[in-house]
């Protein structure tokens, strides 16, 4: 190692961040390398850390990545990231018994956003009906819910407080990513729910560095990949970090939230909650 320590920046976006990252640095500690790790209020100030050399590693949202990637001219590498992190999707549901079958047939009618900086529930479907020739902005009647902006969506607060304005009939539709849907099927709470519309698939979060080729960064890499969730001292933390085993990152899925970003900012509707 070049140094004494790894220096990585984790959001707080729930408390079991901190604990996630308190039992990591433990078996790291055991396998010769220690962590230091920063923790962060939202991913705007994480982005600055790793831009000013304050990090080593940021692990970003989709969103920090690029924003990342933007401000530094294509200066930036993913190093891994979590199986669960392929295949999201966001999609648009209505209640099961809803007379709306399809994307035609929610023209005119009350669709719920997350938040603004959201990538799953705002930015991207957002994009993807554009690029399907569907302005969301015209052709519904959109509400964004802006709960925990600088997290990115990754509480979920507002694609569940959106859900349950859907169930009190305040909304005819709603959008939700995918892994937060699985969430609520899990708690048994999903069989009222129908989607009518789904946008193409996109990567989530990652492991960001400016320098790719350091051997700090490839050594932190290599013990990241060699984590087995059935380690008793592993299996925990990551169950709450909702990974079965860390892979090197696909960097040609974010295509999409790139050109999002690029086009310029990205709001529908008027936010009707603030927190």
């Amino acid at each position: 190692m070049g140094r004494e320590s790894y220096r990585l920046g984790a959001v707080v976006y729930h408390p079991k961040v901190e604990s996630i990252w308190e039992q990591f640095g433990q078996w790291f500690a055991d396998q010769g390398l220690q962590l230091e790790v920063t923790y962060f209020d939202d991913y705007e100030r994480q982005v600055d850390a790793l831009i000013e050399g304050e990090i080593d590693t940021a692990w970003n949202t989709n969103l920090a990545y690029v924003i990342t990637r933007q401000r530094t001219g294509g200066a930036l590498h993913a190093i891994a990231m979590r199986d669960t992190d392929l295949g999201w999707t966001s999609k648009i549901v209505v209640l099961r018994d809803s007379p709306l079958e399809s994307l035609d047939d929610l023209r005119g009618k009350r669709v719920g956003f997350g938040d603004a900086d959201s990538p799953q529930a705002h930015i991207l479907p957002v994009h993807a009906l554009r690029a399907q020739g569907f302005d969301p902005a015209e052709n519904f009647v959109a509400t964004r819910l802006d709960r925990d902006l600088g997290k990115h969506g990754d509480t979920g607060g507002a694609e569940l407080a959106q859900l349950a304005r859907l169930r009190a009939g305040e909304l005819d539709g709603s959008v939700v990513s995918s892994v937060t849907l699985d969430a609520v099927d899990r708690l048994g709470d999903s069989a009222e729910l129908r989607a009518v519309w789904t946008s193409p698939e996109f990567p989530h979060c990652n492991f960001s560095v400016l320098d790719s080729s350091s051997a700090d960064h490839e050594r932190f890499t290599e013990l990241l990949l060699s984590m087995d969730a059935s380690d008793p001292k592993l299996c925990e933390p990551m169950e709450l970090e909702y990974v079965n085993r860390w892979i090197n990152a696909q960097e040609d899925g974010y295509t999409d939230l790139i050109a999002a970003v690029e086009a310029g900012p990205v709001v529908v509707g008027e936010s009707e909650v603030r927190a």
